[in-house]
């Protein structure tokens, strides 16, 4: 079961619809020739919600402005009801403070993006409330969300930050590995519950984010109580990790299926960390590789994505040597291999990757290599295996692929009638 607009009461609401199924599984679809993305969606989209209703990439926008630090907004209280204009914390705050961190301070699409938005009419009654934002690197814990309202104040959405340029944030995301629950799902989970408290009963609830934010959305969704959860629309991951252990029984239900919209772009990493279902959407980027990941790469048609049917032969290589390495190695093995790289990486004087990185990444590697010497002999006994680990399923994976090719060769050629 899943999500498929269909008019009722004038075309404004989507409605779950038995059997359908999303476009991306189709064989028939066939790729648009386009390269527009969210940027162009919004110069383009100026039809309300009634007219045109809520889609993924209407999500994926919102799950964007996530990223902003909204408490620079120095002219009203973002962290109260979702009273504050966007246009007004947009027009009135330093586009430098509220970027201060992450990767989108260095996109050059966050201007364009911002500017579309201002000018796009679907998103003029656009307003931001209930921003929260903890980080805490004794617990490695880094937490960001806020709720924006729109559609004349019928909609909310609720959205998480993924992870930011933090080092907490980072490991926080490594910790998904090994660790059942993470700080930041925990808290996922009761500012869902408080917000949907303080929103009038007949208000349309979205939940989502992109990365780590993905993973709270869907989270937050499976461990709220009945009463909150049956509020709840839709549930939009964009490339964000699963979970090591499926967070409570909800998730196996259909109901939960037909809420949840995952989508991954084709040579998607992040995303198919510790996935398990085969429900998610593949979105055409026009980036490469692990830039992918990047919001702003993926290729909009009209008013939803452009979708493939699988990932990209490397991605489903990665997807299928990740998750062969995840089991070769028992939770504590995993956990002892990341909080030593991981202290390690923080022993050095940068604050986030990004001053990591300035400091020259191949030198400060060298370095984390040069200075695990001083680790004990069991630490380095771990660690070792690890690395082997990794080498030689990749090697298995690899060759794996080799034989399938071999084999499709032979077949290929057996069915050739001769000349």
């Amino acid at each position: 079961m899943a999500y498929h607009e269909t008019a009722e009461a004038g075309g404004a609401y989507p409605r779950l619809v038995d059997d359908a199924r999303h476009p991306s599984f189709s064989t028939s679809v066939t790729h648009p020739s386009s390269s527009a993305t969210m940027i162009d969606y919004l110069r383009s989209c100026n039809e309300s919600f009634d007219e045109r209703p809520f889609s993924p990439v209407d999500s994926l926008v919102l799950a964007s402005l996530a990223y902003l630090e909204f408490d620079a907004y120095a002219h009203g209280d973002v962290h109260g009801p979702c009273e504050v204009p966007l246009v007004d914390v947009i027009r009135f705050t330093d586009i430098d403070a509220m970027t201060s961190g992450g990767w989108i301070k260095a996109s050059k699409d966050l201007r364009p993006f911002l500017e579309a938005l201002l000018r796009c009419y679907r998103y003029a009654d656009l307003s931001v409330g209930y921003f929260i934002n903890e980080n805490a690197a004794a617990i490695e814990k880094q937490f960001c969300a806020c709720t924006f309202r729109f559609d004349r104040g019928r909609s909310y959405y609720v959205a998480f930050r993924g992870t930011d340029g933090t080092f907490a944030g980072w490991k926080e995301d490594f910790n998904l590995s090994y660790r059942k629950i993470i700080p930041s799902q925990r808290s996922a989970e009761r500012y869902v519950s408080g917000v949907l408290s303080a929103l009038p009963p007949s208000s349309r609830i979205f939940v989502g984010g992109h990365s780590k934010g993905g993973n709270l959305a869907e989270f937050s969704a499976a461990t709220i109580d009945d009463a909150a959860y049956g509020r709840i629309e839709r549930v939009f991951n964009h490339d964000g990790p699963s979970f090591l252990n499926d967070p409570s029984p909800r998730v196996d239900t259909p109901e939960f299926a037909g809420k949840l919209h995952k989508t991954v772009p084709e040579s998607s990493i992040f995303g198919m960390i510790l996935e398990k279902r085969n429900d998610y959407a593949v979105v055409r980027s026009d980036a490469s590789g692990i830039f992918q990941h990047n919001p702003f790469t993926w290729l909009v048609a009209d008013d939803d994505f452009q979708y493939q049917d699988s990932l990209n032969a490397g991605a489903a290589l990665f997807d299928r040597t990740l998750d062969r390495w995840l089991k070769s190695c028992t939770p504590s093995q995993r956990e002892t291999f990341i909080d030593t790289f991981y202290e390690l990486i923080v022993s050095s004087d940068a604050r986030t990757w990004q001053e990591f990185q300035e400091g020259g990444f191949l030198g400060n590697v060298a370095g984390i290599v040069r200075d695990g010497k001083n680790l004990d002999a069991e630490t380095k006994a771990i660690i070792a295996h690890t690395m082997r680990n990794l080498g030689s399923v990749a090697n298995a994976t690899v060759r794996e692929r080799l034989r399938g090719f071999v084999m499709r060769m032979r077949t290929s050629a057996m069915a050739t009638p001769e000349k």
